[in-house]
């Protein structure tokens, strides 16, 4: 543990603060808080080489988040290298990459994880509040419909059951009365409904199971009243989302939509557009699995094969594949699915392992944390290249390193 002062740890907890309040407040909100933390983090690093201070040891203790996220960047470098690509498309890799200092500051000031007991709900309130406003004062089409609904509605997902995750914390370590739990609860309902007033429907898909999981992991704590509650709260969602057409409307065009596209009847939908992506991705990675596709090789490609009729023409406007994986696989190979599949995989397992059997509930709620955050990133990549853009870039990498390096510091507190 080392003493850096009062000031940066200020800092640290300011910027935190800041990232999940302005997270869905207005466009580009996210930029804020962690831009400030990565320019913080980055002159501690300049400080500590200038100084001659090691700080090697903490990447040593922490090599495998250090040497996946490594490894995706450096496998990005290569294929635009390799490709000819132009160098700005490094933007988001080179940023994940820069976030590792972040990991270095929080683990070096010992900074402790409280700060997300009031800023993760406050924002997931604020974004409830920022969806019904432009739903229904504005009358907008849909909820951040002029901010990237679909990365806006499944980021505000993720604070919603974020919370619901803070909530169960708050109740286990019982030092809170049940009026500040259920206001916990309550703003990550409004988490929740600002997705789904975002009708992007990619993010919803999993949630039901991840909220399985998270009473699963917090089974102790269930009781009849707890249960009644949920029940209720359930049933409450239920109605409100079935009096509102367009979101029942949502869902019967899916189906239809699917229906349609096996058919062969109609592939021109949201649904059949996606799965036409789909089919182009597998077909291109399979043609050239090492190697991968240039984005101007790709554009060829994807015209040849709706000029075939084997996809339609609406399918290939797009610069992505709207799923991460395949994308991944289609532009960078194998190395490209390997590095992709690693900063899921690994941080999964290391936070896994710190709930199992784990008896210290500080640790066992950050790794929960970090265990709902990778889950619902792999859900939101199935459907959206949610990485691809600043906002899921930002959103995955630096909430990631967040709730890794509280883990990190607690379980360091704890030996």
């Amino acid at each position: 543990m080392h003493n850096i002062g009062i000031f940066p740890k200020l800092f640290i907890n300011a910027s935190i603060f800041l990232f999940f309040t302005l997270l869905l407040m207005f466009p580009k909100g996210y930029n804020y808080g962690s831009t400030a933390l990565l320019v913080l983090s980055i002159l501690f690093l300049c400080y500590l080489l200038y100084k001659r201070v090691g700080f090697l040891e903490v990447i040593r203790q922490n090599k495998a988040i250090f040497s996946v996220t490594t490894f995706y960047f450096l496998v990005s470098l290569f294929f635009i290298f390799f490709h000819g690509e132009k160098i700005k498309l490094i933007d988001n890799p080179l940023r994940a990459f820069l976030f590792l200092s972040v990991i270095i500051f929080i683990v070096y000031s010992s900074v402790k994880f409280d700060i997300l007991l009031y800023s993760i709900p406050l924002g997931s309130f604020i974004s409830g509040i920022v969806a019904l406003y432009q739903y229904y004062i504005l009358s907008l089409e849909s909820a951040f419909y002029n901010q990237m609904k679909i990365q806006s509605g499944d980021m505000a997902m993720s604070l919603g059951l974020f919370s619901f995750v803070i909530a169960f914390h708050l109740l286990d370590v019982n030092k809170y009365k049940q009026k500040q739990i259920a206001l916990v609860i309550l703003f990550g309902i409004f988490g929740v409904l600002a997705s789904l007033l975002s009708f992007a429907r990619g993010g919803w898909v999993g949630v039901p199971i991840l909220l399985l999981i998270i009473i699963f992991l917090y089974r102790h704590l269930l009781s009849k009243k707890l249960l009644l509650g949920g029940i209720t709260f359930l049933c409450i969602i239920s109605v409100v989302l079935t009096v509102n057409n367009k979101f029942v409307n949502r869902l019967s065009e899916a189906q239809y939509e699917l229906k349609l596209y096996l058919s062969g009847d109609d592939k021109v939908s949201s649904i059949g557009e996606r799965l036409d992506m789909w089919k182009i991705g597998s077909k291109a990675f399979l043609e050239h699995p090492i190697s991968g596709w240039s984005l101007k090789e790709l554009d060829y490609y994807k015209k040849d094969l709706a000029d075939k009729d084997v996809v339609t023409k609406a399918s290939i406007s797009f610069s992505h594949l709207h799923n991460q994986f395949i994308d991944e696989l289609a532009k960078k190979g194998i190395l490209g699915g390997i590095a992709i599949l690693g900063i899921f995989i690994v941080p999964l397992h290391l936070f896994y392992r710190k709930v199992v059997g784990q008896g210290n509930k500080r640790i066992k709620f950050i790794s929960i944390l970090g265990i709902i955050h990778v889950l619902l990133t792999i859900i939101y990549c199935m459907s959206q290249a949610f990485l691809a853009h600043n906002s899921g870039n930002i959103f995955y990498f630096f909430v990631l390193f967040l709730f890794y390096s509280f883990m990190a510091n607690e379980s360091t507190r704890s030996e």
